[in-house]
C-alpha cells in the first residue's frame, strides 16, 4: 500500500470534521488514555501541543453548570451520561459554544469497559435558531394574551398549520389528530360566506377578512374579526397564509389618510351611490364586507342600529379595498372616487 493510499481515511475524516464542526475522542480503559482528533481540539479551542490530556482536564473547559460531578477520570469518561450528552463549554479564548457529544462504550467478555468512543459537534448555531425561535414563539403568546387574539398560519386549503393563543380550543383538537380547518369553529350561521372570502383572497394572492363568530374552547361562541396575508416569499418558502383573529375591530382596520379617517359612517344613499360606482350588487356587497345580506338591506333603509358599527365599518373597509377613496370635504360633503 502505498503512503497516498495509506493517508486517505486521514483525509476523509479531515474533510469531515471540517465540513461537519464534528470531533472525536477516544478512552482506552487499560491504559488510561485519551486520543482526541484534531477536529476536537478545534471544537474546544485547544492546542494539542505540550498539553496532558485526561477527560478532568476537557471537562475544566465544560461550563460550571453542565460539569459531570465525577473526579476520576475513568469513571468520568465512562459515565453512562457521556451517551448523549449536551453541554457549553468555555474555550480558552473566552467563546461560549454549545456542544453536543454522543458516546460508545464497547466491553469485554466480562462486561467491563474497555473501550469509549464519542463524536462532538458543535450545535451553537442551531442552538441560537432554536433561541429564537422560543422567544418569537413566547412573543406570539403575550400579544395573544394582551390583545385577547389569536395568531395562526394556515395553508391554501385553510387548514391550520399552527395557531398562537391563551385559548387552547385548537390545539386540543390538534394533538388529537382530528384534522383542525378553521372552518371547524365558525359558527354554522356565518360559515356560508367563509369560504368565499378564502378562496377570493388565495385566488388573488391578496388579504383575507372575515367577521362572523368563533368557538371558543368554553363551548360558546364569540364575535371575531379574522384578518391574514400570504406569508412573504422572502421570509416563507411554504406557501401559507398568516394572520390573527381579535374581538377588537380595529386591529385589523388598515391605516386610512387624514382625510378618510373622520368618515365612519355613510347613508343608505351613499352606500347605493359606492355601490353603482362599482357595479356591485347587494349580494357582492355582503360577499365583500363579510356581513349577510339582511344586514346590508338594514344599512340600505336607514336602519342603522347600536350594534351595527362593525358591519357599516366593513362595508367602508370592503370598498375602499375596491379602490374606491370616500372622505369628506372641507365643507363636509360626501366624495367618493374611483382610484382604479
Amino acid at each position: 500500500m502505498n503512503e497516498r493510499m495509506a493517508r486517505q481515511p486521514e483525509d476523509w475524516l479531515r474533510l469531515a470534521e471540517t465540513a461537519l464542526h464534528i470531533g472525536f475522542w477516544t478512552w482506552t480503559v487499560g491504559d488510561g488514555r485519551l486520543n482526541c482528533s484534531p477536529g476536537f481540539f478545534e471544537l474546544v479551542g485547544v492546542n494539542p501541543a505540550g498539553v496532558q490530556l485526561d477527560p478532568t482536564f476537557i471537562e475544566q473547559l465544560v461550563h460550571p453548570k453542565d460539569r459531570l460531578k465525577v473526579e476520576d477520570a475513568n469513571e468520568l469518561a465512562t459515565d453512562c451520561r457521556q451517551a448523549d450528552r449536551r453541554f457549553r463549554v468555555i474555550r480558552p479564548d473566552g467563546q461560549l459554544r454549545h456542544l453536543r457529544s454522543q458516546a460508545r462504550s464497547f466491553f469485554d467478555r466480562e462486561g467491563s469497559v474497555t473501550r469509549v468512543v464519542a463524536v462532538a459537534a458543535d450545535v451553537s448555531d442551531g442552538q441560537a435558531i432554536k433561541s429564537r425561535n422560543g422567544n418569537l414563539t413566547a412573543l406570539l403568546y403575550n400579544l395573544a394574551k394582551l390583545m385577547d387574539a389569536a395568531f395562526w398560519i394556515a395553508d391554501g386549503e385553510g387548514r391550520l398549520i399552527e395557531r398562537f393563543s391563551v385559548d387552547e380550543q385548537i390545539e386540543l383538537m390538534r394533538k388529537d389528530g382530528l384534522g383542525v380547518s378553521w372552518r371547524d369553529i365558525i359558527h354554522p350561521d356565518d360559515l356560508k360566506r367563509a369560504p368565499d372570502n378564502w378562496r377570493d383572497a388565495v385566488a388573488h394572492n391578496r388579504s383575507f377578512r372575515f367577521d362572523g363568530r368563533m368557538l371558543m374552547s368554553d363551548g360558546q361562541y364569540r364575535a371575531l374579526h379574522a384578518a391574514g396575508l400570504p406569508l412573504a416569499p422572502e421570509l416563507s418558502t411554504d406557501p401559507f397564509w398568516g394572520g390573527f383573529a381579535a374581538a377588537e375591530s380595529h386591529y385589523v382596520s388598515p391605516p386610512t389618510a387624514s382625510s378618510e379617517s373622520g368618515l365612519q359612517v355613510l347613508s343608505a344613499g351613499q352606500i347605493r351611490a359606492c355601490r353603482a360606482l362599482l357595479n356591485w350588487t347587494a349580494e357582492i356587497l355582503a360577499a365583500k364586507a363579510s356581513i349577510s345580506l339582511s344586514t346590508v338591506r338594514r344599512l340600505e333603509g336607514n336602519e342603522m342600529s347600536q350594534g351595527q358599527g362593525d358591519s357599516m365599518r366593513l362595508v367602508i373597509l370592503a370598498f375602499r379595498e375596491a379602490g374606491l377613496k370616500i372622505w369628506r370635504g372641507d365643507d363636509g360633503r360626501f366624495c367618493v372616487t374611483d382610484t382604479n
